[in-house]
């Protein structure tokens, strides 16, 4: 589920941050119609914890907490009125994350090398920074498929970043990922002393890995920029 998605039951998740406003919006599924919209004031809201968050005064919008706290969970669960017992109802898991975790998870494109013109790389042309630390890269973007994914470590004070590849379709014998990264404004994410590796089928010529030649890659930030 994409960061700035707003959530729509039923849904699974969505991330955010403290102290915003997010709309709310049902849906039933109609084997005929396909998906048709329910009005909120059909719908019966739990939130889990209760002090976590509330729904505002018009039922449109969930607003969490000032306070919230960074890697917490708040649940909505909710009820189509007149349902049955353990029918017509869907739970959505909020997961909340500070500012800097906003920024930057999303999907990342391969945008331009500085510092190393006269090397020959082959860069991922996608990353893509998930919730609770994960990350995924490919060479080749396509729907769901990416060529590996890990865990990442990410210090935003000092820049030091780390990566272990954990599984994957196709996974480098070459990954070096110790280096530094920095978000520049909102639109771009710069890795230096990073090598995602080299790719073992269809790969170009490379003269060295990124890391070696002390290049920094650049990525542009797909989507809408979070609010």
């Amino acid at each position: 589920m994409d960061a700035n998605i707003p959530p729509s039951l039923p849904a699974s998740r969505i991330v955010t941050g403290a102290g915003v406003s997010i709309p709310i919006s049902v849906g039933r599924f109609d084997p005929r119609r396909g998906i048709e919209p329910v009005p909120v004031q059909c719908m019966d809201f739990e939130i889990s914890p209760s002090d976590g968050a509330r729904i505002s005064q018009d039922g449109l919008s969930i607003e969490i907490g000032e306070d919230a706290r960074p890697g917490s969970d708040i649940m909505l669960t909710g009820t189509l009125r007149g349902s049955r017992r353990g029918e017509g109802s869907e739970t959505l898991r909020i997961v909340i994350i500070d500012d800097t975790a906003r920024q930057l998870i999303a999907t990342w494109s391969f945008d331009a090398v500085r510092g190393c013109d006269e090397a020959e790389i082959d860069p991922p042309l996608e990353i893509r920074f998930e919730v609770n630390n994960g990350l995924s890269v490919t060479w080749t973007p396509f729907g769901r498929y990416w060529d590996y994914w890990g865990r990442y470590e990410w210090s935003p004070e000092t820049g030091a970043f780390s990566f272990e590849a954990t599984g994957g379709n196709q996974i480098p014998s070459d990954i070096s990922v110790n280096g530094e990264m920095a978000l520049e404004g909102d639109r771009h994410l710069a890795l230096s002393g990073v090598h995602f590796g080299t790719r073992e089928q269809g790969a170009p010529p490379s003269s060295a890995s990124s890391a070696e030649a002390g290049c920094t890659l650049v990525f542009r930030r797909q989507g809408a920029v979070p609010q």
